[in-house]
Formats: C-alpha cells, sequence, structure tokens
C-alpha cells in the first residue's frame, strides 16, 4: 500500500471514529456520557477516544464537563443544526426581521438559540458601530444565564428547569463581574415583568444590551432576538423602544 493510500485509509477511520463518538453523545444521556461508557460502547482505546474526544471539544463540536467529567454536543452543533435548516428553519425566517431591526437603528442585532447549557448566537447584523458582543461572532456561546439574550429564554422556563441550569453553570459563572446565583435570580424576576432583558453595561462595560425571547402560546423559549448598543447612545425610554421593535418582529416570526 502506498503511502498516500495508507494515510487516507487513516484518515478516513479517525473520522468514523469521531462520527461514532459524536453520535454515542448525541443519543446519550442530557447531563452527558462519561468517558469509561464512551470506551465501552465505542469498543476504542481509552488513549485514542480521549484523544479525539479532546480534539472535538477544541473545535466546540463537543462540550466537557470537567465536573461530571463528561461529554455533550457542543455549541458548533447548534450552528450547523441551524445552517442545515436554512429552508424552513429559525434562520431563515428571522433574516428578514434582522435585517430590518438593523435598518430601523443602525445597531448591532443577534438571534440566539438555546443549546443544552449554553446560549448560541446564530445569526447576526452589525450596526454602524462596531461593539464587543459576549458571544463574539456567529457560532460564539455563553452559559445560559450570562447576558439578555440567554436571560430572555431562561426567564421563561419553569423554576425547576431554571434551577436545573442555574445548577448545572455555576461554576462557568465565574469568570463574569458579579454573576452570582442571587444575581440572576433578580434579572430572572426584572426580565419576567418586563417581558424582556436588559443590561445596562453590567457584563461589559459601556455595553448596553435587551433582548425578547422567541415563544410561540404554551412552548418553552427556545431562541431569542436582542440588540447589542452603546451605553453612551442610550436615552430615557430607549429599553421600551427596542423592546417594542423587538415584539413586533417576533410577532411576525411566530405568526
Amino acid at each position: 500500500m502506498s503511502q498516500k493510500t495508507a494515510t487516507s485509509s487513516g484518515g478516513a477511520q479517525l473520522l468514523d471514529r469521531a462520527v461514532l463518538l459524536i453520535d454515542l453523545i448525541a443519543n446519550g444521556k442530557v447531563e452527558g456520557v462519561s468517558l469509561k461508557e464512551l470506551v465501552e460502547l465505542s469498543e476504542l482505546n481509552t488513549a485514542t477516544c480521549h484523544r479525539i474526544l479532546n480534539t472535538l471539544v477544541g473545535h466546540k463540536i463537543l462540550a466537557r464537563d470537567d465536573k461530571r467529567r463528561s461529554y455533550r454536543l457542543g455549541a458548533r452543533m447548534a450552528v450547523y443544526g441551524a445552517r442545515a435548516a436554512r429552508g424552513p428553519g429559525l434562520v431563515s425566517r428571522c433574516e428578514m426581521a434582522l435585517a430590518r431591526l438593523r435598518r430601523q437603528t443602525g445597531d448591532t442585532i443577534h438571534l440566539m438559540a438555546r443549546f443544552n447549557h449554553d446560549s448560541v448566537c446564530l445569526d447576526r447584523r452589525d450596526g454602524e458601530c462596531i461593539v464587543p458582543t459576549l458571544t463574539g461572532t456567529i457560532g460564539g456561546s455563553v452559559p445560559i444565564g450570562v447576558g439578555p439574550g440567554s436571560i430572555s429564554m431562561l426567564a421563561f422556563l419553569d423554576e425547576d428547569e431554571q434551577d436545573f441550569i442555574i445548577r448545572a453553570n455555576m461554576g462557568r459563572y465565574a469568570p463574569y463581574k458579579n454573576l452570582t446565583r442571587e444575581k440572576i435570580q433578580d434579572l430572572i424576576a426584572g426580565t419576567r415583568e418586563r417581558g424582556y432583558a436588559i443590561d445596562d453595561g453590567e457584563l461589559i462595560p459601556g455595553i448596553a444590551g435587551v433582548a425578547m425571547p422567541i415563544m410561540q402560546e404554551g412552548e418553552k423559549p427556545t431562541a431569542s432576538l436582542g440588540f447589542t448598543l452603546l451605553c453612551a447612545k442610550m436615552t430615557p425610554g430607549m429599553f421600551d423602544h427596542y423592546a417594542a421593535l423587538l415584539r413586533q418582529e417576533i410577532a411576525e416570526i411566530t405568526a
């Protein structure tokens, strides 16, 4: 066998093994699948299994829960799923709304979706002034509980599910300023009262945000639309005004 053929064969085998592990995790428990379980199910040796898993985690195709020592699907899988469903899917249905909101305000607008315990950016339109955002670019993610986009979804889940997500993510909130369990509960209460979530510059100094969940009657929120803008641009009543724009577009999206 030539060196080229051997390399190609090895590459195909590696890909087959990676897909096998992804399938096992996708069909596994909500809280993830451990390395030991994956070794047993895949019949791969521990070193090979661990090496492939680490590579997939590095590409955000998988996510590793260090506390539980388990693996689950990563943020990038949500983006792939959304792009695969671009026809009648959420991304396609929101494209015109994103364009209109960007044109009306000149500010950055983004579409977020819940994926396991993460809030993932599925699409966005940058404003006239490029501002830093928590997720960075399309495909970026934050733990649910971080930022208006994720809080707007979290706030309208039932209390047991809220508690489960917050407990699962507690160890991931440390990098975010003053984001304690009590703070998240306060944000949830304020969001439920207003109908939308806000950030007045606490997470990224000088950067404000407002977001509203996309949900149909009787269903749990799985996505949100939100603005990110400079705090210096804020005027009295601006959060309410932007929320009204979001509400109008979401009504059309869910009609």
